[in-house]
C-alpha cells in the first residue's frame, strides 16, 4: 500500500452529466451513514462532466467524505479497445460502463475499492461492505435478479456466457481486490479477449467480469444489491437499493423501494431537476422502455447461435477465465 489515510475507503462511480442528479442522491445517502472513524473518498470517473456539476457534487461531501473527479479521455480508451467494434448496442449504454474494468490499473495506490452504479441508495455505512472478507477472490457481487426473471436472459447467461444463472452476478455493486486484479493482469486479459474475439454481448462490462472472474468471485447477499425483481428474492431490509435498468423512481410511480430514493432526493440540490424529469416522462417514453426489454429478450436468444460466444471459446481454448 502507498501512504494512504488510515481507514480510507475508496468508492468509485462513473457518470456523465445526465446522471449527476442521481449521483447526488447516492452521495447524500453515503454521507448520511458515514462513520466518523473512517475517511471516505468518492472518486467520480467522468467523460465531460460540467464544471457546475462537479462543483455541486463536490459540495455534498463533508469532513470525512470527499468527492473528487478523474477525467477519462474516451478517445484514449477507444483506441485501447480497438475502436469501431466496441460501439455499444442500444442507446442505454455509454462508454462509461467500461470504466470499472480499468480501476485496478488506473489507481495502483489502492489495493481494495468499491465500485457503485450511480442509480443506488445506501441504507447503511458503506464501510460495512468494504470490510467484507473477500477470502482470496478478485471481487464480490450479488446475483443479477433481472437476468434471472426472464427465460430468455437465463438462457443467455447459461448458453452464451457459460455461467449458471444462479452464479451470474450484477456488476452495479462491486467490492474489488485491486491488487489481485493487477497481479493477475486482469486489464490485459480483458483487452486481449475484447480485441481478439469481438464478442457480441448484451451487458459488456458485466459479461466480461462474469467470465473472467468466474472462478474468483464471492457471492454477496441480495440485500447488498437489491434490484426490482419479478420472481427473485424480495428483500425487506436492503442495505443498498439499486434502481437498475428501467425501474427508475424518477420515471415511474410505485417503483420497488422508491421511498429510499425520495428520502434523499428531497435534500438534493437537483430536486427540481429530478421532479421535472419525472413530470416529462411520457407514455411514449414508457413504451420505449418496454421495447428495450423486448429487444433484450430477442437478442438474448439470437446470440445463442453465434459461432463466437464466451462459452464456446472457453470450451475450445480455455482462455476466457483467469
Amino acid at each position: 500500500m502507498n501512504n494512504l489515510t488510515k481507514n480510507e475507503i475508496p468508492i468509485f462511480f462513473s457518470i456523465n452529466d445526465q446522471y449527476a442528479p442521481y449521483l447526488s442522491v447516492a452521495i447524500l445517502s453515503i454521507v448520511d451513514h458515514a462513520s466518523s472513524e473512517n475517511h471516505y473518498r468518492i472518486i467520480v470517473l467522468e467523460q465531460d462532466l460540467s464544471e457546475q456539476n462537479k462543483h455541486i457534487l463536490s459540495q455534498l461531501g463533508n469532513d470525512n467524505v470527499k468527492v473528487t473527479f478523474t477525467k477519462i479521455k474516451d478517445e484514449d480508451l477507444q483506441k485501447r479497445m480497438a475502436g469501431e467494434h466496441t460501439k455499444l448496442k442500444g442507446d442505454y449504454f455509454t462508454l462509461t460502463i467500461y470504466y470499472r474494468l480499468f480501476i485496478a490499473e488506473m489507481f495502483p495506490q489502492y489495493d481494495k475499492a468499491l465500485y457503485l452504479d450511480a442509480d443506488i441508495v445506501c441504507n447503511t455505512d458503506i464501510a460495512d461492505l468494504y470490510h467484507i472478507d473477500l477470502k482470496g477472490n478478485f471481487l464480490a457481487a450479488a446475483h443479477d435478479t433481472f437476468a434471472a426473471d426472464y427465460p430468455q436472459t437465463t438462457t443467455y447467461a447459461e448458453k452464451v456466457i457459460g455461467i449458471p444463472i444462479d452464479h451470474y452476478f450484477n456488476s452495479g455493486i462491486l467490492l474489488l481486490d485491486l491488487k489481485k486484479l493487477r497481479d493477475h493482469h486482469f486489464t490485459d486479459h480483458f483487452l486481449n479477449l475484447l480485441n481478439k474475439y469481438h464478442f457480441d454481448i448484451m451487458a459488456p462490462d458485466q459479461d466480461y467480469l462474469n467470465v473472467i472472474c468466474r472462478n474468483h468471485t464471492l457471492g454477496l447477499p441480495q440485500k447488498w444489491n437489491t434490484m426490482p425483481t419479478i420472481h427473485g428474492e424480495q428483500v425487506t431490509d436492503p442495505k443498498i437499493v439499486h434502481y437498475a435498468l428501467f425501474g427508475k423512481p424518477w420515471h415511474y410511480d410505485h417503483v420497488a423501494n422508491e421511498k429510499y430514493f425520495w428520502h434523499y432526493a428531497k435534500h438534493s440540490p437537483y430536486l427540481e431537476c429530478i421532479n421535472q424529469e419525472k413530470s416529462k416522462f411520457s407514455a411514449a417514453d414508457a413504451e420505449s422502455d418496454h421495447r428495450h426489454v423486448r429487444y433484450l429478450q430477442r437478442k438474448a436468444l439470437i446470440l445463442v447461435d453465434n459461432p463466437i460466444t464466451f462459452k464456446k471459446i472457453q470450451e475450445k481454448t480455455g482462455e476466457v477465465s483467469l
